[in-house]
C-alpha cells in the first residue's frame, strides 16, 4: 500500500480527501472525530469562528456554512458560535462525501521493515506502507502535573477526559486553569447545577471580544485571520510553509501554547464571570488525599495560604508533545526519530527523520507554527503533503518495460 494515514479527525479526513482527488493508493484508521465526540463536553461552542472551522476539500467546496445552508440551518461566518454537535455532523458529512472508507481500528504497533512501514492495528491486521502520516491530534499529549498522576481516576481528572459531565453529578469539582478548556467545563458544570470553584494562577481570567462590526482602519491595523486578530497571526495562519524556515528557537516559541496566551472564548465570558466562583492569582503547592477528598496547597500571588478540599479535581493545563507517549512507536522507530522539545522535527513535507513516516496536526507545531493547534491548521497539509506525496510515489514506482515485437507488458 502507498500511504496509511492514522487517525480520521480534522486533519486525517483532510488529507484523505485530497489524497482520494489525486488517485493515490491510502487508507484510512481511526474513528471519525472520535475524540470530538468522545472527549469534549457536549455543549461546548468552538472557540474559533465558523469561517475558520473547516475542513480542507480539493475544490475548497465544502465548507461549515455550504453544510448548513444546504441543510437550511442557522449560520453567520461570527456573529454565531459553532456548537460541538454542529461541527462533528459536519465532520461526519465531510467524511461521507470525501472518504467514505474509514476503518475504526487502532493502531497498537509501528516499525520499520525494509524500506516500509509496518502497522499492526488492534484486530491483528497487520498492513505493509510505504508512507505513514500519524495525524492523532492532541488526545494522547494530555498534560498532568506530575504529583497527580498518582492520584486515582475518581478524584483527579484531566479537562481532555470529557465526554459527558454525567460521572460529575452529585459532586463538589474545582477546576484548575483558565484557558478556554478551563472556563468552557466551568461553564458547563455550573449550567448542570454542579457546584464547581475555578482556581487559576492568572490575575484575571480573559476572554475574547465578542464578534462585531469593524472598520476599514480596524481591519487593517488587525486583520483577523483564522488563530486570532494581527498581521503577526495572520503570517502564522496563511504561510505555515514560511513558519517552517525559521530559526529553530523561533519556531518553538511560536508554537508555546503561552505564546498565545490562555483565552476564554468570546461567547462564555457571561457564563463565568459572575457565576462560578473563583480563586485567581492562586497556585498550586501540593495536592493530597483526606477522607476520601481531595486536599489542595493554594498560595496566592501576596504569599497567603489556604486549604481547598473538594470532591473531584479536573486539571485543564493543556497539552504537551511528546513522541514518546504514543504507545504505538517501536522503540527503535521512537531512537530514529529526531525530537526537539518532544516533537518531531520536520521536512517542509511534513517527514520525520525516518523516511517515509510524517507528522500532521498538532504534532507538526513545532515546525509550521501555532495554526497546527486548529482547525484552520488543516488546509496546508492536506494540500502539500498530498500534492509531494501524489508526485514521489507516482516517481518512485517501477516503469512499465514494452517489448519491441509483441507489445506485451512486463513488469
Amino acid at each position: 500500500m502507498d500511504v496509511a494515514v492514522i487517525g480520521a479527525g480534522p486533519y486525517g479526513l483532510s488529507l484523505a480527501a485530497h489524497l482520494r482527488a489525486r488517485g493515490v493508493e491510502h487508507r484510512v484508521f481511526g474513528e471519525p472525530m472520535g475524540p470530538w465526540k468522545h472527549n469534549m463536553p457536549r455543549g461546548m461552542l468552538l472557540k474559533s469562528y465558523p469561517w475558520a472551522s473547516c475542513l480542507s476539500d480539493p475544490a475548497s467546496e465544502f465548507t461549515v456554512k455550504s453544510f448548513c445552508t444546504e441543510r437550511a440551518l442557522p449560520y453567520h461566518d461570527t456573529l454565531t458560535p459553532l456548537t460541538l454537535e454542529r461541527f462533528i455532523e459536519y465532520g461526519e458529512a465531510f467524511r461521507m462525501r470525501y472518504v467514505p472508507a474509514v476503518e475504526n481500528k487502532v493502531l497498537t504497533a509501528l516499525e520499520a521493515v525494509g524500506g516500509d512501514l509496518r502497522a499492526t492495528f488492534d484486530d491483528g491486521e497487520t498492513v505493509n506502507a510505504r508512507r505513514v502520516v500519524v495525524a492523532v491530534g492532541l488526545q494522547p499529549f494530555r498534560h498532568l502535573p506530575r504529583d497527580v498522576a498518582r492520584l486515582p481516576a475518581e478524584l483527579c481528572s484531566h479537562s481532555g477526559d470529557y465526554g459527558s459531565l454525567e460521572p460529575l453529578d452529585g459532586k463538589n469539582v474545582t477546576v484548575i486553569g483558565s484557558g478556554s478548556s478551563a472556563t468552557d467545563l466551568a461553564a458547563l458544570l455550573h449550567e448542570r447545577g454542579i457546584p464547581v470553584s475555578l482556581v487559576a494562577r492568572a490575575p484575571q481570567l480573559r476572554f475574547a471580544n465578542r464578534p462585531r462590526n469593524r472598520s476599514f482602519i480596524q481591519r487593517m491595523v488587525a486583520p483577523l485571520s483564522g488563530i486570532g486578530p494581527g498581521w503577526a497571526l495572520t503570517a502564522c495562519a496563511k504561510y505555515p510553509q514560511l513558519i517552517q524556515l525559521l530559526a529553530e528557537e523561533r519556531r518553538i516559541r511560536l508554537a508555546n501554547p503561552s505564546a498565545l496566551g490562555p483565552l476564554g472564548g468570546a461567547f462564555v465570558k457571561d457564563r463565568v464571570i459572575g457565576k462560578v466562583p473563583t480563586s485567581l492569582g492562586t497556585s498550586l503547592q501540593g495536592i493530597g488525599i483526606r477522607n476520601g477528598r481531595v486536599l489542595l496547597d493554594l498560595v496566592s500571588t501576596g504569599g497567603a495560604r489556604q486549604s481547598l478540599q473538594t470532591d473531584h479535581v479536573i486539571f485543564a493545563t493543556g497539552y504537551r508533545v511528546d513522541a514518546s507517549r504514543l504507545g504505538f512507536l517501536s522503540q527503535t522507530l521512537l531512537r530514529d526519530i529526531r525530537l526537539v522539545k518532544g516533537a518531531p522535527q520536520l521536512s517542509s513535507h511534513y517527514e520525520t527523520s525516518v523516511p517515509g513516516l510524517h507528522f500532521i496536526g498538532p504534532a507538526a507545531a513545532n515546525s509550521f507554527g501555532p495554526v497546527c493547534r486548529f482547525v484552520y491548521g488543516t488546509h496546508h497539509p492536506a494540500r502539500a503533503l498530498a500534492q509531494y506525496l501524489s508526485s514521489i510515489l507516482v516517481r518512485s514506482r517501477p516503469a512499465l518495460q514494452v517489448r519491441p515485437f509483441d507489445r506485451t507488458v512486463l513488469p
